[in-house]
């Protein structure tokens, strides 16, 4: 049974001002880079406070709710209609954020049984002896049309090349600036990802290579930032986004004291329209450098697909 938690307007209800931090601005990149020393010294210190504030987390009070988005696609046809997409993002394991809760959030995700089950990155927040540990993790998820990936800034902080040969292992594929194209009945939709914001390149014409005008297209991006910057010319139809954590921590009067978006609010969590394009901002599972999560619970995501009336 699908129990619907809050939507995004009402879970930052009572915040009056935008955030007190927010990312500083990032745009889609032509060339990778790897995080440089900076970044390694601050995994090092975030490690040691998850190891600290571990045990105040709480994992067994904190409800898993499952979040169902009912969205209609412009020319998506009746042979997709009702087509289940189970989205998990932000999974976070470390020693902040235990495996057995993470475990939960799979079994939830199996149970809602989706056709396609698609993961929005950060499977990890900053120490790699945890990567061994996705591979059980994630092997039991499986859906009739296959299980999908993209990585988020976290995964490359620690080493994106060690998550990528986990979820192989595990029996994920990474979309790395691809799509790959969904038939039913002679009915065709697209579902792609593109590479991580900061770090990696994003090519929105790759995503795009070889799929018809006419096609319905999903796109997983881990930074809704890139929504805002998805070239005019090209079909998308609905992206799907992780990373903002939904804020975390809503604070009364102020909502959340940071969101990792150069938008401010503007993408906190939940459902989004601009003109034909559609964004989806799931709050996540997992929590980064203390387990805090207040007012903000973590989420299970089912989209369910509908064809225009």
């Amino acid at each position: 049974m699908v129990v619907r938690g809050p939507s995004h307007r009402a879970i930052g209800a009572g915040r009056l001002i935008g955030p007190l931090f927010r990312s500083p601005r990032h745009v889609p990149r032509r060339t990778a880079t790897a995080p440089g020393t900076g970044r390694r010294l601050e995994n090092l210190a975030s490690d040691w406070l998850e190891r600290l504030s571990g045990p105040l987390g709480l994992w067994r009070r904190r409800r898993l709710v499952v979040e169902r988005q009912d969205v209609a696609l412009a020319d998506l046809s009746q042979a997709f209609e009702g087509y289940r997409i189970a989205f998990l993002t932000d999974l976070h394991y470390s020693a902040a954020v235990p495996l057995w809760y993470l475990e939960r959030a799979v079994s939830t995700a199996l149970a809602l049984e989706p056709d396609i089950v698609l993961l929005g990155g950060d499977y990890l927040s900053h120490n790699a002896r945890y990567a061994q540990g996705l591979v059980g993790l994630l092997r039991p998820l499986a859906a009739p049309d296959g299980v999908y990936a993209v990585l988020g800034n976290h995964d490359h902080y620690v080493s994106a090349e060690l998550v990528r040969s986990k979820l192989s292992e595990a029996g994920v594929r990474e979309l790395r600036n691809v799509s790959v194209v969904l038939r039913r009945r002679g009915a065709e939709l697209a579902v792609g990802g593109v590479g991580e914001l900061r770090f990696d390149v994003i090519d929105f014409e790759a995503t795009a290579e070889g799929i018809a005008a006419s096609v319905p297209r999903i796109v997983v991006s881990h930074d809704p930032d890139v929504f805002a910057y998805w070239p005019a010319g090209i079909r998308l139809d609905l992206m799907l986004s992780g990373h903002t954590h939904g804020g975390q921590a809503h604070l009364p009067v102020l909502g959340p004291p940071y969101v990792p978006s150069q938008f401010g609010f503007r993408y906190l969590s939940g459902h989004f329209r601009d003109g034909d394009r559609q964004l989806y901002v799931s709050r996540g599972i997992g929590a980064i450098t203390v387990p805090v999560r207040w007012r903000c619970p973590p989420e299970v995501t089912l989209i369910v697909l509908h064809a225009p009336s």
